[in-house]
């Protein structure tokens, strides 16, 4: 009896959500928009000052590198998910990853999390799976930016570091958290207190290597987009790259950790003007931290509404053949 070929992995949403879950995510995006309109019309006269500071030329080229970091930073979150057991496609982990990372702009880290645990299920990936590896990516994320951060400015500004002493701590226990033995273990102690039961591959030295490297991608070219705007701004300098790098890093590291200001206003922009210090004065690095800002709610917003669309038209030049609720395929 001849064999059956397995199913193809989904291409598109496995079901079509309800008329609850569906006004319930036009409340959030309701909400997104709002908290996003805010932020830019309170800043509007400082980004559109920053801007007239900055050579169009090289803003235009720092939202290309941002477009590179966060398609960097979705491939990192598909590697952790795929070494979980879940693989997603490449388009439709974009259309995941991109839309709950609108979640940043509303107060409180928790809300990119649950997106891309109800985004993940319409592909039949486990919300509890889905979860484990948003948490996951962002610790990879946080363990790389700080040793990006301190190489970087260990070359570059080493007072910078001083002053952020205590992220050595926090790089430490991530460190400690990701060796595949502790990991694997916690999130089986996790998953027994939550009284759910699934069938979740270990996560995998390979898998944290490919989604730190990416990671690491995403620091480069992050750094890249405020290297390429500072170079009109202050008298050259052999470390500029370095100090942006790391500078852009020990920003982003300082806004998670404060998790109550929405995608960490304020507090990354701060820090960034510390780090840039030896090279700009206040008034050019602040423009420069705005500026940098707007490009990623620009960036978020454009990868978002291009990964819609692209999978949309994938789906319907390639219409999906799996039935509805299919997991995510495992190799």
């Amino acid at each position: 009896m001849p064999v059956s070929a397995p199913p193809p992995p989904p291409t598109g949403p496995a079901r079509r959500p309800a008329r609850g879950p569906r006004l319930l995510r036009w409340g959030a995006l309701t909400a997104v928009v709002f908290f996003a309109v805010v932020f830019v019309t309170s800043s509007w006269d400082g980004i559109t000052s920053s801007v007239a500071r900055l050579d169009g030329r090289a803003v235009l080229g720092a939202l290309g590198l941002v477009g590179v970091g966060l398609v960097s930073a979705m491939l990192s979150w598909r590697a952790v998910l795929g070494g979980l057991g879940s693989r997603l496609p490449p388009l439709a982990a974009a259309r995941v990853y991109f839309l709950s990372q609108l979640g940043k702009y509303v107060p409180g880290s928790v809300w990119p999390i649950l997106a891309q645990a109800e985004l993940s299920n319409e592909y039949g990936v486990p919300r509890a799976r889905a979860g484990f590896a948003a948490i996951t990516q962002m610790l990879i994320g946080l363990v790389v930016g700080i040793a990006v951060a301190a190489v970087s400015l260990a070359a570059s500004a080493p007072g910078t570091l001083v002053t952020y002493w205590w992220l050595g701590l926090v790089a430490v226990a991530g460190v400690v958290a990701l060796v595949p033995a502790v990991f694997n273990r916690a999130t089986a102690l996790a998953l027994r207190l939550a009284r759910r039961r699934e069938d979740q591959e270990p996560l995998s030295a390979r898998a944290i290597a490919a989604s730190a490297a990416w990671c690491l991608v995403m620091w480069l070219a992050f750094g890249a987009q405020v290297w390429l705007m500072a170079r009109g701004l202050g008298p050259t300098s052999s470390t500029l790259f370095a100090l942006s790098t790391g500078g852009y890093a020990l920003a982003w590291v300082v806004g998670f950790v404060i998790v109550v200001l929405p995608a960490g206003a304020g507090a990354r922009e701060a820090a960034l003007v510390i780090a840039l210090a030896p090279v700009l004065d206040r008034d050019n690095a602040l423009a420069l931290a705005l500026v940098s800002r707007f490009l990623m709610l620009l960036g978020d917003a454009g990868g978002a509404g291009i990964a819609v669309v692209a999978e949309r038209l994938h789906v319907h030049r390639h219409p999906r053949a799996t039935p509805p609720r299919t997991v995510a395929s495992s190799e």
